[in-house]
């Protein structure tokens, strides 16, 4: 589980900027909490703010920290990521921490960044005693070079484990891993049964099942999924809850040219080549998004089988194309697949979830989250416009969070708690009114005498 996020100097997020998951005081809606090793934990939480405020830039926050854990600097974007309202901002480091549960303990992982794409400093302490920290290791750069120290608290009960790990502190103290994270390396090359670097591998872990999904994330696997009963009869059973009309959900055989036939001809000869090389290395399925049609691709004996996702309404002999459904049951397509995610304790945050959706459609996803994870310790993080969700007879004061747009253009965020509203509250009401903030301010335009005018006879004259 995610306790607390921290960032710096990362898009509009300038200053440091803290998120939390830990849960206040109140006693309502106690099934929206988790207790982790006696701390209370939200398993919830719900992000508003005007357009440009910055909510999507939070989730592009965790989502680029996460590309660096699992894929490594050099394969991540970092071009034009730090704060470029103010030149200063462009050399100093962009700062991400997360304070974390995973595996039955606490810890703290963080790293600074230059955005030259290469590591100034990283940290991993374990946190289950408030009182003592143990540093699992603390990389720091040296001022005169490139090179970096290393520290660490860890005690080897092996002589031989001890000198691997000095090899491994070596190997990271060089110039030349400026682009690699420590974690990432130990958690690959490390002995998976040696408890000292078990804390390595929890935090991995964490990373792994952490799942960001922004509002053109689309979910290619759905023929995959529609080959297991449990999950093809999960599907359409959601799907009928959340009524769309279907009552049942397979794939069919189409030709390949058929499936890309909005492509011209030298484009799809060109993929069919492509796509046939890659299937024979790696020997599995190609999953691909074509027009709004979800398209599976099998190589069978050197043939390129090609399967279409489609839904049956209610006629079966005439069944319709994942394009032909409309733009919300297709985000349900892309949404409803994160209930299995959210089975394995995993940290799921969904930028604009209400995208598409009726109100009520976002409220029936969130219940049946709560619902699903009554006994998990899984968490769904959002961003949302939609101000029905903010009633606090549906959610927690303490899920509740705001993000607004500063005068100097940085974002500043803030928890519905720093106003203590009671639970009586119509707070949705409030924040529509301007209350809390973090809503559009609408300014007149001011026009010149005569624009109109000028603008009237231009257009008559057109």
């Amino acid at each position: 589980m995610l306790v607390r996020f921290s960032v710096e100097n990362f898009l509009s997020f300038k200053n440091l900027t803290e998120f939390s998951m830990v849960a206040g005081k109140m006693t309502r809606h106690s099934g929206h909490i988790a207790v982790c090793n006696h701390k209370r934990l939200l398993k919830g939480a719900f992000i508003f703010g005007a357009n440009a405020s910055g909510k999507t830039n939070l989730i592009r926050a965790i989502s680029f920290a996460r590309n660096i854990v699992l894929n490594g600097i050099e394969r991540t974007n970092c071009d034009k990521k730090f704060f470029r309202i103010d030149e200063d901002c462009k050399d100093n480091p962009g700062v991400f921490q997360f304070d974390i549960f995973s595996q039955g303990h606490f810890y703290s992982y963080g790293f600074a960044i230059s955005y030259a794409a290469a590591v100034e400093e990283e940290w991993l302490y374990q946190i289950d005693n408030p009182n003592k920290e143990f540093c699992v290791f603390l990389r720091s750069k040296q001022e005169n070079d490139e090179t970096f120290t290393i520290s660490s608290d860890i005690q080897f009960k092996d002589g031989r484990q001890e000198a691997r790990f000095s090899v491994y502190k070596d190997d990271i103290s060089s110039s030349k891993m400026k682009q690699t994270l420590f974690l990432r390396d130990i958690a690959m090359r490390s002995p998976e049964d040696s408890p000292e670097y078990q804390p390595f591998r929890d935090v991995m872990k964490w990373f792994e099942r952490l799942v960001v999904v922004f509002p053109n994330s689309k979910y290619g696997r759905i023929t995959q999924l529609l080959e297991n009963d449990n999950e093809k009869t999960r599907l359409e059973n959601l799907l009928n809850y959340f009524d769309t009309g279907i009552i049942s959900v397979s794939k069919k055989e189409v030709e390949f040219d058929k499936a890309f036939s909005m492509l011209p001809n030298e484009v799809i000869d060109s993929l069919k080549t492509d796509i046939a090389k890659n299937l024979e290395e790696s020997g599995q399925n190609a999953f691909v998004q074509q027009d709004a049609s979800l398209i599976e691709i099998k190589n069978v004996n050197g043939e390129l089988l090609t399967y279409e996702v489609v839904s049956n309404h209610g006629n079966d002999t005439d069944l319709f194309e994942h394009s032909d459904e409309s733009d919300g049951t297709q985000r349900l397509f892309d949404l409803i697949p994160l209930f299995q995610k959210l089975l394995l304790n995993a940290v799921v945050l969904i930028d604009e979830v209400d995208r598409s959706l009726h109100t009520k459609a976002v409220q029936e996803f969130i219940n049946y989250f709560y619902s699903l994870t009554e006994q998990n310790a899984s968490q769904l993080i959002v961003t949302t416009h939609d101000s029905n969700i903010m009633n606090l007879d549906f959610v927690r004061q303490d899920e509740v969070w705001f993000i607004e747009r500063q005068k100097d253009h940085s974002s500043k965020l803030y928890s519905l708690n720093k106003f203590m509203a009671r639970f009586d509250k119509k707070v949705e009401k409030d924040y529509l009114l301007g209350r809390y903030g973090a809503i559009p301010i609408f300014r007149q335009v001011a026009l010149e005498p005569g624009a109109l005018e000028e603008g009237e006879q231009s257009a008559e004259g057109s």
